[in-house]
């Protein structure tokens, strides 16, 4: 088991920030489900927030607070905490990924394209140090860089 817990850092502005220590960056289809439900997913994105009609043909969905995940990933941020921790992890032949938190909750990536070339990357893992080496999964198969 691992805690999900966040270390002091300074920025590149010389400012403390509190960040995580280690980063899952996903660049294919993702959900966090808890139990029988999808508390957030990766099309959230392109969604309008509730109260803000999909009808309305200038939706932004790039303006903080506007779409769906903004709305949906507050939920989540609200009940996790320092003492969440990752259970276990799982993962599949084809670069899918699960990451069971305690609380329930449930992070699923699922790479969906058959993309299989040198820029189909998947997801990444990685520490924040300096020059730390990244997993990378991509259409090819994993590689540290």
């Amino acid at each position: 088991m691992a805690r999900i817990w966040r270390k002091n850092f300074s920025n590149q502005k010389g400012e403390k920030e509190e960040v995580a220590e280690y980063a899952l960056h996903i660049q294919c289809s993702w959900r966090i489900a808890k139990g029988y439900k999808i508390v957030v997913g990766s099309r959230d994105f392109y969604s309008p927030r509730t109260g803000l009609k999909s009808e309305n043909e200038h939706f932004e969905w790039d303006i903080q607070g506007n779409n769906r995940f903004d709305e949906r990933i507050e939920s989540f941020i609200k009940d996790i905490n320092e003492y969440t921790i990752v259970e276990r992890v799982e993962s599949d032949e084809v670069g899918g990924l699960k990451i069971f938190l305690s609380q329930g909750y449930l992070l699923e990536v699922f790479p969906d394209t058959s993309e299989d070339d040198e820029y189909s990357e998947f997801w990444r893992l990685f520490n924040r140090k300096e020059d730390s080496p990244h997993f990378v999964v991509t259409g090819n198969g994993t590689k540290n860089q």
